[in-house]
């Protein structure tokens, strides 16, 4: 039988908070002077920018690298959702609609990174 609504909910609730730890803490690992930087600057003590800004580097750089393959992912949207529209689709809207704000992420993207 299916679960309740509530129960469902509370399981994905749990998994989201449990994967989110699990990022973070991978995250931690991972990249120890980030965690270092954080924990210095929380405490008052240091600058806390070397860390950070390795990271903001570093998303500036994921970004440079996204923003041509978001491109070619929105033309092949576009492509898709206007066969949808002609077809008669009436999924072809939120198609559209996502392409849109797909678009407008990537371009934001680089401002968003820096």
């Amino acid at each position: 039988m299916s679960q309740p609504a509530s129960t469902a909910r509370t399981r994905l609730l749990r998994l989201c908070g449990v994967c989110l730890a699990g990022g973070t803490a991978v995250l931690a690992l991972a990249l120890p002077e980030l965690a270092d930087a954080a924990l210095r600057n929380a405490a008052g003590g240091g600058h806390g920018g070397g860390g950070f800004a390795a990271l903001t580097r570093y998303l500036d750089r994921l970004a440079s690298y996204l923003i041509p393959v978001g491109g070619a992912g929105a033309v092949l949207g576009l492509i898709a959702g206007g066969f949808m529209f002609m077809a008669g689709n009436p999924g072809a809207q939120k198609v559209l609609g996502y392409v849109a704000l797909g678009v407008v992420i990537v371009l934001a993207s680089k401002g968003l990174a820096a």
